[in-house]
């Protein structure tokens, strides 16, 4: 038996309903091990909790692919396609708002002025406890 199946679902998003996404599904251990947006005639790497909810999706609502993947369209392979091991962007980027709110955080251990301002360039402070 061929470890891993590799297959394309439609879009999990009701807001981008021509999105397509692509998967790599471990047999054995019944995971989803990777997962790629097409965006803008892109492949985009997945985010985590994207490839969990796609994992949700299939463990509630369509666990036969498990055993059946060639019934989704899925390709069983030996190997993990090389798409799916390609290096992601490391550490993932923090979305806006959150950077935005940590800088606006009085904790942020970085030197600010009288006003509370940060100082630019931020020199951040080794033990931001005062």
């Amino acid at each position: 038996m061929q470890r891993y199946a590799v297959g394309e679902w439609e879009s999990l998003w009701a807001n981008e309903p021509y999105m397509k996404h692509r998967f790599v599904l471990d047999l054995e251990s019944r995971t989803v091990i990777a997962g790629e947006d097409r965006v803008r005639r892109h492949w985009r790497s997945m985010r985590l909790e994207h490839i969990a909810y796609m994992q949700q999706i299939l463990d509630e609502t369509f666990n036969l692919i498990w055993d059946e993947p060639e019934e989704f369209g899925f390709v069983l392979q030996a190997d993990i396609p090389s798409w799916a091991t390609e290096a992601w962007p490391w550490p993932p980027l923090p979305e806006v708002e959150d950077v935005e709110k940590m800088l606006d955080s009085p904790d942020l251990p970085v030197e600010r002025d009288e006003l509370g301002h940060i100082i630019f360039p931020p020199r951040f402070i080794a033990d931001g406890r005062k």
